[in-house]
């Protein structure tokens, strides 16, 4: 193609030309390449954030799709002996578009679903602020909501993130990709908080220390040890047992130094034993010579997280934001919840995942895992699961094992893994990854396109060279 204005002309064969394509090529092999170590070295996350999704990324492949248009262009009018070449570009422009309709009307997910329960949310990597107010100690209205990429553009102490909360303002001064957390608790003197315990549970051949906290002063907080199970904050007499299938203590603040407590045997209503306890004191629970130690209380308190930045994510660190509310700092990690009170209001501030609401429950029924012979690693696990769709019709139940997965509504629920409980190792909830990929005919369409375009190609050169 030809063009009369030579600037245009000059303009044009630079965008046919390999002086265009070539350095196309060579900043799409350095992006990837890039993006492999950054996966390598941290995580997909991460990857995605700096590589996948940004800027240099969206230029290239614009560039490069840019290009194969024009290439395309300048060959007309097409011939029969264009048809090959013209099917592998479009090809290759149809895989990329496909690409970009997933990325940005697709889902990419996990959704958690507990023993025997249900769940309609996908949580997803993007990342939202969200702060509950209450007024009257009760019903609590969400005040603030703001989707946040802290990964990329982080608060600091001299550029901080604020939430304007009317006479309150909730400040974010820091925030950590990485950091290795631990909690710690903290005296308190608010009326409103639970109390915590720390106690010694031994006897000759096994010795172990647990902290209990109550989340709040109306709300329990206990831990099953097989041959006791300790709880923290409830009234027996006035509610009854929580388990009766085993042995149980009860533990209740009853002043500043001492908390009441019963004792239950299996099976049994009947107190075995009460009485008061302060901390140094040791209750014989009268089986297996277990014997339980206070070693710490504190009446009102509360747990607060203590982050460390590191420099690699592990299966142990989080991200986390330091926030300061009034004259106070603490950390807040992703998709955890603190309470900060204001003179006569209190606040829910939550830095989390994005939860998608699919628009249907979907419910385990039931959820099977396989060791490996003389170990407690999982071998295989799998889910069945029902969904009920939204217009109410006949459930749909399927079987989701590894590497089989399932189909419904366009959605794809793979197998991801299991949550276990850190007592008595037994599984508590199954994981699922969730996918939606709008752009995957695209793709598969891009793909049969470039295939047949190859193929053509190749028969189309093997009969010129058997013609001469």
């Amino acid at each position: 193609m030809r063009f009369k204005n030579p600037m245009v002309q000059k303009f044009w064969r630079f965008s046919t030309s390999f002086q265009l394509g070539i350095p196309i090529l060579v900043a799409l092999t350095v992006l990837i390449t890039w993006g492999t170590l950054v996966e390598s070295k941290y995580d997909a996350f991460a990857a995605q954030k700096l590589v996948y999704q940004s800027w240099f990324m969206y230029i290239t492949m614009g560039l490069l799709v840019y290009n194969l248009i024009i290439v395309m262009v300048d060959r007309m009018p097409w011939k029969r002996r264009h048809a090959p070449f013209i099917f592998v570009h479009i090809g290759i422009i149809l895989m990329i578009v496909g690409g970009l309709v997933t990325q940005k009307m697709g889902l990419d997910g996990s959704m958690h679903l507990p023993i025997n329960g249900k769940n309609n949310y996908v949580q997803v990597s993007q990342t939202d602020l969200v702060v509950y107010a209450t007024f009257d100690g009760d019903r609590y209205t969400k005040v603030y909501e703001n989707e946040v990429d802290f990964f990329l553009h982080p608060p600091t102490e001299d550029k901080p993130y604020k939430i304007n909360l009317g006479n309150n303002e909730i400040t974010i001064k820091k925030y950590l990709k990485y950091a290795r957390v631990s909690k710690k608790l903290i005296k308190s003197t608010d009326s409103n908080v639970g109390s915590s315990v720390k106690f010694q549970l031994q006897n000759a051949n096994v010795t172990q220390v647990e902290t209990l906290t109550q989340p709040s002063k109306t709300k329990t907080a206990d831990v099953n040890f097989g041959p006791l199970k300790v709880v923290l904050g409830h009234d027996v007499k006035e509610n009854g047992r929580k388990d009766r299938s085993t042995n149980e203590i009860y533990f209740n603040p009853k002043n500043e130094t001492e908390l009441s407590y019963e004792l239950y045997r299996k099976e049994e209503m009947k107190t075995f034993k009460s009485g008061t306890i302060k901390i140094g004191d040791m209750i014989a629970t009268g089986w297996m010579g277990l014997e339980l130690r206070l070693l710490d209380y504190l009446p009102q308190a509360t747990e607060e997280w203590d982050a460390t930045e590191v420099d690699y994510p592990t299966p142990l660190t989080s991200p986390a934001l330091l926030i300061q509310f009034g004259d106070k700092t603490q950390w807040a990690l992703l998709n955890d919840v603190v309470k900060l009170f204001g003179k006569s209001e209190a606040y829910i501030f939550s830095f989390q995942n994005r939860r998608i609401d699919l628009g249907f429950p979907v419910y385990l029924k039931k959820f099977e895992m396989t060791h490996y012979e003389g170990t407690q690693k999982a071998k295989t696990y799998s889910s069945q699961i029902e969904i009920v769709p939204p217009n109410n019709s006949a459930p749909v139940s399927g079987l989701i094992e590894m590497n089989e997965p399932m189909k419904f509504g366009g959605y794809t629920f793979y197998q991801a893994s299991f949550n276990l409980d850190e007592k008595t190792g037994e599984p508590t909830a199954s994981v699922l990854s969730v996918n939606l990929d709008p752009g995957r005919w695209i793709k598969y369409l891009g793909s049969l396109i470039l295939t047949s375009g190859i193929v053509w190609l190749f028969i189309q050169t093997r009969r010129r060279k058997t013609a001469q």
